[in-house]
Formats: C-alpha cells, structure tokens, sequence
C-alpha cells in the first residue's frame, strides 16, 4: 500500500495543514493584540481556537507520521480536521458578527480604529476553515483511492499458498 505522505492527496493534505497553521498564527497574533483591552467572546474564542491548531496539527501529523504503515493512520488527521474545521467555522462567524455590522469609524478594538486588523482576523479565520476542510476532504479521497498491494510479502502468506507458488515457480504444476 502507497503511504499517506507518498500519495498526491496526503501532499495536498500536508500543504493544507501548513497554510491552516500559518493562517492561525496570523489570527493568533491579531486577536492576541486585540485582547488586551478587549475581552469578549468573539476575541477571546479564535484566540484559543488559533493557540489549539498548530499544537493539534504537530500531534496529529506526528502520529499520522509514526503509524505510517498502520491502516488507521489518517484517522487521527482526519477527526482533528473535522473539529477544527468547525471551530474555525464558528470562530469566523464570531468574528463577522460582532464587526460587521459596524463602520470602521466605531471601532470595539482597544479604542482605535484598525478595519484592517479586523477583516484580516476575518480572512484568515476562514481561510484555517477552509484549508481545514479541504484537508479533510483529501483525507477522505485517499481512504477512497489508495491501493492495496497486490502481493503479500512471503512470510504473511498461508503455507498453502507458499507452497502452490514456490511449485508453479519449479514448473511442477501449471
């Protein structure tokens, strides 16, 4: 069987993740600048949304990387994607609510007027939604399309079947 990290969806899987957790350092320093005289939920939430994805993508793809020749190996990727996903979805929507609704001449951060921080918070919150998601999608296709080795190595085979190829090789039967 073709690894997870060898296959074209495991690399685009891999590319995703990267570009998810450089998106939440990107958040994570915004809302970081944010929360030191605002703390409501719409900060605080993709403040520890953006802490947790970077910590909990090293851990899965750590574990995805060990349990390379495992056959459940992309399920830890997978199910961290799943969460994560919809708590960058739900992060985004904190955040879209809470300044969308308001001009940038009213500004709920620190009392300055910072549009741009708030709709790059935005942005790249649903851009961690969505690499998230896309990862997982390629995470599902691979499950989908990977092939099986079509020969066992020797010592897994049943004695029966090493004997009928080891016969079939000395041209005793046919």
């Amino acid at each position: 069987m073709i690894g997870f990290y060898e296959h074209p969806c495991g690399t685009v899987s891999t590319i995703a993740h990267i570009i998810q957790c450089v998106s939440s350092i990107i958040v994570l320093g915004i809302t970081a600048w944010a929360v030191q005289e605002t703390k409501t939920l719409a900060v605080i939430f993709p403040l520890v949304i953006s802490v947790l994805t970077p910590v909990l993508c090293a851990i899965t793809l750590s574990t995805s990387c060990i349990a390379n020749r495992r056959r459940w190996h992309v399920l830890p990727l997978l199910m961290s994607d799943a969460v994560i996903s919809y708590l960058w979805l739900t992060s985004f929507i904190f955040l879209a609510l809470n300044f969308n609704h308001i001009s940038c001449s009213v500004n709920r951060w620190n009392g300055e007027v910072v549009c741009s921080r708030k709709y790059a918070a935005e942005a790249f919150s649903f851009i961690a939604f969505f690499m998230s998601m896309g990862a997982a999608l390629f995470e599902v296709l691979y499950l989908y399309f990977r092939k099986e080795d079509t020969s066992q190595p020797m010592e897994q085979r049943a004695p029966e079947e090493r004997l009928q190829e080891n016969l079939q090789t000395a041209g005793v039967v046919h």
